[in-house]
């Protein structure tokens, strides 16, 4: 006589370690071969009935039934990627590019609901041997690219708990790797003006009021300073507008702002506009500030720069400046000056763009010259002298 699972059906043996499972869930009919003991068939009929039985009710309530990890992703894309910037959007799809390697190439595209911790940990230390785009191949992956990359697939389980095909999010129960984080190279003033010397050497003309740009603004490089138009520099009032258009280019918070020019920066406008502001290049006008001004291979003059990546290393690295420094470390070094001049940190916020205002403050341990009243001699009054109150 075969084996009676209580209430839900029965295991019959088929052979020698060989049993197949018969469960009855909601009026169907369900068939199974397990090859094991008989206390594992026992044990997979168990967990399976609960699994279908969970299914049942999910879909008696009108929510959603099973979903492959590949038809997460892509819902991921449609409903939650779609609504970011385009900066954003890339910067996911380079952490998702592995996750569906490990999930749907390593792991078969599993249903999202049968996703458990041990496997999110299991790709996690995954994650840490493969490389992927344009890295070089062999060595280990940083700790700080495997915390990102967790950090993606939480969200992406978020989704999945939002929309209900799972009930928990089993990344929550992973440890996060400890990950050092970059610390800012903040040049010194000699070194920002040496820079800015190199970049008058540079053959990319336009080179040196960028860096300038990016050094009295604290604006983004290449999402924001590169992005502007003619009409987006007030020289009269002394403002620049970073436009945040969803038609064309939206910033990374989405919203436009007004960021004040320093007097040295508006005349450095000026002398710009006297020299390309009625530019033509094949008789046409360029909207740009930043624009080639010659046709090369990839690009026609009058269009828009994309980059001076290439052109700023090389001048830093004339400059004398650590390999380590980048475009965006001027917007640090930007920020942290305004805090140490005692800059109201509300005005920083809205001059850089940053959506929480402690994203600002965690400035303040790099502009130093707060801590220098923690050694200084507090002035002491002469002994036995009396102050009237």
């Amino acid at each position: 006589m075969s084996p009676r699972i209580p209430h839900h059906g029965s295991i019959r043996k088929r052979g020698p370690n060989t049993y197949q499972v018969r469960l009855t869930v909601g009026g169907k009919r369900y068939a199974y071969t397990v090859h094991g003991t008989l206390s594992e068939a026992k044990s997979f009929a168990n967990t399976k009935h609960a699994e279908l039985s969970g299914q049942l009710q999910r879909e008696r309530k009108w929510l959603p039934g099973a979903m492959s990890f590949s038809a997460l992703v892509q819902r991921f894309r449609e409903d939650v990627l779609r609504r970011k910037t385009r900066g954003t959007q890339r910067s996911y799809e380079i952490s998702l590019k592995p996750i569906e390697a490990y999930f749907v190439g390593e792991l078969g595209d599993p249903d999202v609901a049968e996703i458990s911790r041990g496997q999110v940990w299991s790709f996690m230390s995954w994650r840490g041997a493969h490389r992927f785009g344009r890295t070089r191949s062999g060595g280990k992956v940083s700790d700080r690219t495997v915390a990102k990359d967790r950090a993606v697939l939480h969200r992406l389980f978020e989704f999945a708990v939002r929309i209900e095909v799972r009930e928990d999010n089993p990344v929550r129960h992973v440890e996060r790797p400890k990950a050092t984080k970059r610390t800012p190279v903040l040049p010194t003033l000699e070194d920002f003006e040496r820079l800015l010397q190199e970049c008058r050497k540079s053959p990319q003309p336009m080179l040196e009021l960028y860096v300038l740009t990016l050094g009295e603004t604290g604006a983004r490089s290449e999402s924001e300073v590169l992005w502007l138009r003619w009409s987006d520099v007030h020289l009269d009032e002394g403002f620049i507008w970073i436009d945040s258009d969803p038609a064309a280019h939206e910033t990374k918070d989405r919203e436009g702002r007004w960021v004040p020019m320093s007097r040295r920066l508006q005349e450095a406008f000026r002398e710009h506009f006297a020299r390309y502001r009625f530019a033509t290049y094949d008789g046409r006008r360029p909207e740009w500030v930043f624009h080639h001004t010659t046709t090369r291979r990839h690009h026609r003059a009058g269009d828009r720069i994309t980059s001076m990546r290439r052109a700023f290393k090389a001048a830093a690295r004339r400059a004398g400046l650590p390999p380590r420094f980048g475009q965006h470390d001027l917007r640090h070094w930007r920020i942290t000056a305004w805090l140490a001049q005692g800059q109201n940190p509300v005005h920083v916020k809205e001059a850089v763009g940053h959506s929480d205002l402690r994203t600002t403050m965690e400035y303040t341990h790099l502009a130093r010259e707060h801590l220098r009243a923690l050694v200084e001699q507090p002035k002491l009054e002469p002994e036995g002298v009396r102050r009237e109150g």
